[in-house]
């Protein structure tokens, strides 16, 4: 053999002649370009907002969490709005032991609950100091902790102007009617 040629190649111990093995490339393989699935029951309540951030909003509340560590603090999140149903619905031909425990997302209106609260106090013709009595604020505490009561005199307000609007709507009603009843 020339020497041009034996530098090419080398003996292996069973005096066979063969090529040098592969060297190592430097070469960094291409990122994984596969996205894998959310499969977080967190998922269920959150659309991804911003992928650059790694933000999520609630489907609920519009708040935005971060889950570039994982969906923990997506699921805390989304504890606070799971009210389990506590009445069996009569349109339903389920068994009761299928409703215990099932929830029920509901987003928190703050103005909707003042309302009912509102209407529940005239229809109900409870005098408006009962709004503070520690009993009615345990049960409200219980039934919708982020629910901020008001005071007697806010409630009075609340009433009047309750009145105002329905007094406001009936006045129109009436005016219309006498208009298309003039026409006859």
């Amino acid at each position: 053999m020339n020497n041009v040629s034996y530098l090419t190649m080398y003996a292996t111990s069973e005096n066979t002649v063969s090529t040098p093995p592969p060297t190592v490339s430097n070469e960094i393989p291409p990122p994984h370009t596969k996205k894998r699935k959310n499969r977080s029951e967190a998922w269920n309540h959150f659309i991804i907002s911003s992928e650059e951030e790694q933000k999520a909003s609630c489907k609920y509340c519009d708040t935005k969490i971060k889950y570039n560590n994982g969906t923990s603090s997506m699921h805390a999140h989304s504890s606070r709005f799971l009210v389990y149903k506590r009445q069996r619905t009569s349109s339903s031909m389920t068994s009761a032991e299928e409703h215990v425990g099932s929830p029920l997302i509901v987003k928190f209106d703050q103005e909707a609950i003042r309302r009912a609260m509102v209407k529940m106090f005239i229809n109900m013709e409870i005098p408006f100091r009962k709004v503070e009595h520690e009993s009615f604020h345990e049960f409200m505490s219980l039934a919708s902790p982020r629910f901020q009561i008001c005071s007697r005199t806010t409630l009075a307000r609340d009433v009047l102007k309750l009145w105002d609007t329905k007094n406001d709507f009936e006045k129109l009603s009436l005016s219309e009617l006498s208009k298309s009843l003039s026409h006859y």
